[in-house]
Formats: structure tokens, sequence, C-alpha cells
């Protein structure tokens, strides 16, 4: 994890912000609450690598706006002994002009999400209502450049930015939409689906039937998959992907728990395909040499894995999409793969109860579900440092309601 740099109260002052944004009880509240959203000058030319994915270069005296702890983790260069960022003159609250359903005829929207996959597909339907019902809007979008190719292939879409971004895009939209706090902070987040809260942000309320993403193959990436699916020797042969590790270790279960759960399916002659990035490559073929029973039926696709849109290639090629609490599951609901997931600090109804053709487990445990967004290991970790939720799931039941979603 990066080094973070707390911002003092006195720069919290210079960014407009009193004290740090804590949790709220509605997204009313939310709206009139401070955001953790700045704007910082680079004091000198900064590159830097997000995910391991490529680097990004801030340039001196230029701002950019970015969430609170992206600046406090890239303020300073502890190797260098050099401050990078400083809070700009610019600030966010008097530039910010939040988009509540207004008229977008011949206006401009700058969208930015600083999460994931799911978060993007949580905002890509609304997008698509607001393209549709007003054409002549520009809508550009800010995120990581790990997920553009993803992004790239939404029709809704006129311009992608890296995260964080030019301040300048900031000032020539006519119209903003953030979706900071809408989970993190906000207790509506712990009862209402995470497609409700960011239609329901927007103002525009949208039908849960039109709150279904939908997401693109690249028709290049797909021929790959089916030349590694060849491979595999799994041609014209139905396979389950799963992803089994989060972005976050507190929604990661132990390894354990996916060996035994992949022994029983493929016990029953299910070929497995494990999905992961590429540099995660060798622990999924040591998770597959030490802990699967049965290896003639589980492959390693992370290997292969060069970016996002290969995943998405090979998941609408499945027959079932099965991951802990992350993007899998809302890949394969976007492109109409059926998908089940496994649910621990989170209840599974408030991220999948949207989607048609998609069911989950939520674990029982007695902290759980304990809603804790971090990128830190679970207070209640287990000897392996994984959350000792997951291990409470009943593996016969989950495997019984996998042989239901096969049956559909």
């Amino acid at each position: 994890m990066p080094k973070i740099y707390p911002s003092s109260p006195q720069e919290l002052k210079k960014f407009g912000i009193g004290e740090r944004p804590g949790v709220v009880k509605t997204l009313d509240e939310l709206r009139t609450n401070s955001h953790n959203i700045v704007v910082a000058e680079s004091l000198t030319n900064v590159m830097f690598t997000q995910n391991r994915f490529r680097v990004q270069q801030l340039k001196k005296r230029a701002n950019y706006v970015m969430g609170l702890g992206v600046y406090e983790q890239l303020k300073y260069d502890e190797q260098r002994d050099l401050k990078i960022l400083r809070p700009s003159n610019l600030r966010f609250k008097k530039l910010y002009r939040p988009y509540i359903g207004q008229d977008l005829t011949g206006k401009k929207l700058m969208v930015w999400r600083t999460g994931g996959i799911g978060d993007l597909l949580f905002i890509q339907p609304n997008l698509v209502h607001l393209k549709e019902l007003y054409p002549t809007c520009e809508i550009i979008i800010g995120c990581g450049p790990q997920y553009q190719s993803m992004v790239e292939d939404w029709d809704c879409i006129d311009d992608i930015v890296d995260l964080p971004f030019p301040a300048q895009y900031l000032m020539r939209a006519n119209y903003h939409a953030i979706f900071e706090g809408v989970i993190e902070r906000c207790l509506e987040a712990h009862t209402t689906n995470a497609y409700n809260l960011f239609t329901k942000w927007l103002g525009l309320n949208l039908p849960n039937d039109k709150l279904i993403p939908i997401q693109k193959v690249k028709v290049d990436k797909l021929e790959e998959c089916k030349k590694i699916l060849s491979e595999f020797n799994l041609d014209n042969i139905k396979f389950t992907i799963i992803q089994m590790r989060a972005s976050s270790p507190i929604r990661t279960p132990n390894p354990k728990v996916w060996a035994n759960i992949i022994d029983q399916l493929t016990k029953n002659d299910h070929a497995i395909i494990i999905t992961d990035a590429s540099h995660a490559s060798e622990a999924v073929d040591i998770f597959i040499k030490n802990l699967v029973k049965d290896k003639d039926l589980v492959f390693n696709f992370a290997k292969y894995s060069e970016s996002l849109d290969y995943t998405i290639a090979l998941t609408s090629l499945a027959d079932l999409a099965i991951s802990t609490d992350t993007a899998l599951i809302h890949i394969a609901s976007a492109l109409g793969v059926k998908a089940f997931g496994l649910y621990g600090p989170f209840p599974g109804e408030i991220r999948l109860s949207t989607y048609p053709k998609c069911r989950w487990i939520n674990a029982e445990h007695h902290c759980a579900p304990c809603f804790i967004h971090s990128h830190l290991p679970c207070p209640q970790s287990d000897m392996a440092g994984c959350p000792q939720c997951y291990n409470r799931l009943d593996i016969d039941e989950v495997v019984r309601r996998l042989e239901e979603m096969y049956a559909l």
C-alpha cells in the first residue's frame, strides 16, 4: 500500500474543507456535506503508476482534481524528500455544479468515480439514459486507466480522461456527476441497492429494468480467448469462470474456501477457469498446484489476461461466473451471463438484486455484514489474513445453489 501523509487542519482549510467529511444518514444529507474531492497544484513534473497498469504524469504548475486520499498518497516523494503537491488556489466547492436531473441539451457533463469496475457499471445505465434523452449532450468520464478498456466501448461516452484529471475539465463542464461518499459515507447504502442509490443521486430515479448495464466485447479479444480455450481443450465445452480475489483483502475469502468449492464442482465434472490480473498468475498456479484436487479440470487464465477486456471476452463465453464481492459478477451481468456471488462484509442484495440472472449467498457471522470500506485486512482476520465470515459459508449449500444456477 502507498504511504499516506494525512492532511493537516491547515491544509484542509486551504482546500475549503472544515474537517474530514464523516458518515451521513441519507443522500439528501450527503448533498449538503463536504466532499473528499480537492484541487491540487503539482509543484513539479511527477510520474506515478496506478495498480501496476501504466505510468501517468502530473505536469508542473498544473491543477488536478482528485480524491483527498489520492492527494495524501501523492503529495510527498519520500525517496527524494520532495513535496510534489499543494492545495490549489482553486476551490472544488466553488467550481462544483452538481447534476441532479437538469436538462442537458447541448450541455457538457463531467462524470467521475474513484472506485473500480463495479462502481463504473453502477453509473453506466444512467449515462445511457441521458444520452438517449439528450443526444446533443457531451459526456466525459474520468476513471483509472486500468478500467478504460471497458469504458471505451460504451456508446454513451464522448471522451475518457485519467484520474486525477486536469482542472480545466471541471471548469469547462456545465454540470458534474461525482459519486464520492454515495456508498462509503451514506447509511442508505446499508439497505439500498447501489444502482438505486446512484440513479437517485443523479435525480433520475430510473426503474430497475432500466438499471442493467450493457457491456460490449472486443472482437479481436473474443477470437484470442477462443484460441486459449482451444489450448485448454475446452472447445465447445461449457465452463465456469471464477475470480477468487477482490481488490480489497477484506472482501477476499481464504483460498481454502475456494478450493472446497472448486473441488465440489470438478467432482460434478464442471470445468473451471480462474481469472485475475496477469501479475497474479503465479499465485493462481500455486493455488491450483497446492490446493486443487482435480487439476485437469482447473485452468489459469490470469497469464493471458493482459488487460480487462480479455476477462470481459472470456466471461462472455462462460456458462456461469462465480466470484466474491468484486468485478466479475458485474461484468457477467452486463454481458447477460449467469452469475453467483459470495458475500460477507456486505450483503449481496445491495449489490446484485437488480440483476435478473444473478444469485448470491451471504456469510453468517457475528460481525457480518460489517460494511467496512477498506484496502486494509479485516480486523477479524483468520490466521491467513482473510475475513473469518467467509469461512462460515456452508459449502454444501453454496454448491447446491450453484447447481441450480447451472440448470437455469
